[in-house]
């Protein structure tokens, strides 16, 4: 009887580690998206000044920078009303992907309103896009205006030259940089270490039960 019930909790404990084995496998076939927010330019230093840039319908704000491997999904610029009541245009960014021989191909656009929190805020805008926006990439903000609409947004940027950014207006070198963060999509295996780990020791039990089996069976 002792024998049966041994013999059948091994199994049980086969049967979890075999489990764990295929959550592990669906977990490496599968993995979920996550998305990281990161600083371009938001810390001021020492001696740095705020500047703004106003988005009257004629200008357009181009940033560069290179995201490395990192999936780009959007931006958030530091936007500013300049008013008491929220401006009701939009805020429009375009994207170029600059491949290997630099030449610069269209991948995609964004839109959002403003802020409806705080007439300073960071607003985020998300790109829909073709393909992966990794590398040097360009982003063109500009703004477009409610019909009848008198007042219009500024950018937040500073009197600090990035070294791995380029800030342009209007066709002209901007002498300072955006504050800026952007999102990146990445990849992510979370259940991966838990099911490995659960897989690991199920097995040492059911081998460990194996050794006692054995020697209950010598006796």
């Amino acid at each position: 009887m002792k024998k049966w019930i041994l013999k059948k909790k091994r199994i049980w404990v086969w049967t979890g580690a075999a489990l764990a084995a295929l959550v592990f496998v669906w977990s490496s076939l599968f993995p979920k998206t996550a998305y990281d927010t990161r600083e371009l330019h938001v810390r001021l230093e020492e001696g740095e000044q705020e500047r703004e840039i106003a988005l009257t319908p004629d200008t357009i704000v181009l940033i560069s920078f290179f995201s490395k491997e990192q999936h780009v999904e959007g931006i958030q610029p530091c936007a500013d009303w300049g008013a008491e009541n929220r401006p009701g245009g939009q805020l429009f960014v375009d994207v170029w992907c600059v491949d290997e021989a630099g030449e610069q191909i269209y991948a995609g656009q964004g839109s959002v309103p403003l802020s409806a929190d705080m007439r300073r805020a960071y607003t985020y805008i998300p790109l829909s896009h073709e393909g992966e926006l990794s590398g040097e990439l360009i982003f063109a903000i500009r703004y477009v205006p409610a019909e009848g609409e008198a007042a219009y947004p500024s950018l937040i940027a500073t009197n600090r030259d990035l070294n791995d950014c380029l800030t342009v207006v209007n066709e002209e070198q901007y002498d300072g940089d955006l504050l800026l963060y952007y999102v990146c999509m990445r990849e992510t295996y979370p259940l991966l270490f838990d099911a490995k780990l659960v897989c690991l020791l199920l097995v040492c039990v059911a081998l460990t039960m194996g050794k006692d089996h054995g020697k209950e069976a010598c006796a």
